[in-house]
């Protein structure tokens, strides 16, 4: 007989589930705080529950690319996320500067900026996204420095078409779950992913057309998603370990 999802069982146990801006909590109803090792281990499986149990769109970054899109080829910054329950790899484009504007000892104006390297505005949509995680940054010119720091954190968004997501809506997940979920509609299915996909997983993807749409400021036109830079490290639970092993560390663990 399968085991029971981990969530059920910590929600039967009387812990406190939730998401919050991006970060998954439990609070253990022993009051004892869950050993961060713990969480960190059970982080993706159980995440991929909530997000289903939820019926939410729950997005893991992966990456980002930078280019020139569209037949104005104006600047853009493109987020590159993967949907926890099924594996979907999804995307979301940000007008940015990809161009130096004015001349400087590292080169003239009109020259590409370094790889991977943009700027926005402070009135920007990626930099009102930017500020709903939280995340520091300490120039506008400087966010090919903390890219990274995304993938801390679980995001949602509205999906407009095939693999795009609105920007607008991309934001961190804020969800707290009931006492009890639903046992049956809603129970994880089995084929949940238990890793991301992987750089050449990424790069199998063909390029897609993106229709032409007007957005304020520039026009933000892309014709090519790449996925060159998507991930390239794994986040998984320990495969060797069923549910209820995982259940009989945390009740080890006396939190």
């Amino acid at each position: 007989m399968a085991s029971a999802p981990l969530l059920g069982q910590l929600l039967a146990r009387g812990d406190k589930v939730a998401i919050t801006n991006g970060r998954l909590t439990i609070t253990a109803a022993s009051g004892r705080p869950v050993p961060p090792e713990w969480l960190e281990d059970h982080r993706q499986p159980l995440l991929a529950e909530v997000a289903h149990a939820s019926n939410t769109l729950a997005l893991a970054y992966l990456g980002y690319t930078t280019g020139n899109y569209g037949p104005h080829r104006a600047g853009g910054v493109t987020l590159q996320f993967c949907c926890l329950t099924t594996g979907q790899p999804l995307y979301a484009i940000f007008n940015a500067e990809t161009q130096r504007n004015r001349n400087t000892r590292h080169g003239k104006a009109g020259e590409p900026l370094p790889a991977g390297q943009f700027r926005v505005g402070p009135r920007s949509k990626f930099y009102r996204f930017w500020q709903s995680t939280d995340l520091p940054v300490h120039r506008l010119s400087g966010f090919h420095d903390y890219m990274g720091k995304l993938r801390g954190l679980i995001y949602t968004a509205r999906i407009t078409e095939g693999e795009q997501l609105d920007k607008a809506t991309l934001q961190p997940l804020t969800l707290i779950l009931p006492d009890k979920v639903p046992t049956t509609s809603r129970q994880a299915p089995d084929n949940t992913p238990t890793r991301f996909p992987d750089k050449q997983t990424l790069q199998k993807q063909p390029p897609r057309d993106l229709q032409p749409k007007q957005t304020t400021g520039r026009a933000n036109h892309g014709n090519t998603v790449t996925r060159e830079r998507g991930y390239t490290g794994s986040i998984t639970s320990p495969e060797s370990q069923t549910t209820d092993e995982w259940l009989a560390d945390y009740s080890a663990s006396q939190f």
